[in-house]
């Protein structure tokens, strides 16, 4: 689970009515550069003065010209990274994905944040999820934040996809019993091609014009079908 710097839970595909929080490292590149003495006590005075995008940026130059330092950096993140997670008894059942310095996960005991020095830094809190095709959806209160899928191709679905899928979690995490009505009427439409054009517009990298949303449409009732059995 921990062997990539990126990492999803295949045996969780969605989650309802749950507390999915994500922590991540405070300025990871410096916290783990000083940590383990990988840069010069000069460069890391220097760079803990940067913003956050030219630290990043000059972390980035530092690892292009030195590999040693990257792959050294690297691993020091992953093993901080695997103590926070065995630390807080995080593991199969519980996390949701791990995105390089970011930990996703459910889970409504105490974090224990601090890990020999390093701080995990709350950033977010939702209460469901779904992936498809490697699109992370976390919703909480009328909101979807997305990981996965680029801004701009986000930005077509806005009054789309983007509306439909908030419309699904909204009615789930409230227990709707019209949402089965909801989702046959939703596919009835989209079928008979009486939605508007920004419907059909493939949600993700490529696709086909309106066929390649079919999938995530049936995702998407096998999801609420499944979910609709502990009701």
């Amino acid at each position: 689970m921990n062997e990539k710097l990126m990492w999803f839970n295949q045996d969780i595909q969605f989650m309802f009515h749950s507390n999915i929080v994500e922590y991540d490292m405070r300025a990871m590149s410096v916290s783990i550069s000083e940590k383990y003495g990988l840069l010069d006590e000069e460069t890391i005075r220097v760079l803990k003065l940067l913003p956050k995008e030219q630290r990043t940026k000059r972390v980035g130059l530092l690892q292009k010209d030195d590999k040693n330092y990257s792959e050294r950096l690297i691993q020091c993140e992953l093993e901080t990274r695997r103590k926070f997670l065995e630390t807080n008894g995080l593991d199969k059942t519980n996390v949701i994905s791990l995105h390089s310095d970011a930990c996703i996960f459910n889970s409504k005991k105490k974090v224990i944040n601090n890990i020999e020095g390093i701080e995990f830094k709350h950033a977010n809190t939702w209460t469901a999820y779904m992936i498809y095709k490697g699109i992370e959806m976390f919703y909480a209160d009328g909101v979807i934040t997305y990981k996965g899928i680029p801004k701009e191709m986000l930005n077509k679905h806005t009054l789309g996809i983007h509306k439909y899928l908030c419309t699904v979690f909204d009615k789930v995490e409230n227990y709707d019993p019209e949402i089965l009505d909801f989702l046959s009427k939703f596919q009835r439409r989209y079928l008979q091609d009486k939605l508007q054009d920004f419907f059909y517009i493939p949600f993700g990298r490529m696709g086909d014009y309106k066929m390649s949303n079919l999938g995530l449409l049936s995702f998407v009732a096998k999801v609420v079908l499944e979910e609709m059995k502990g009701w």
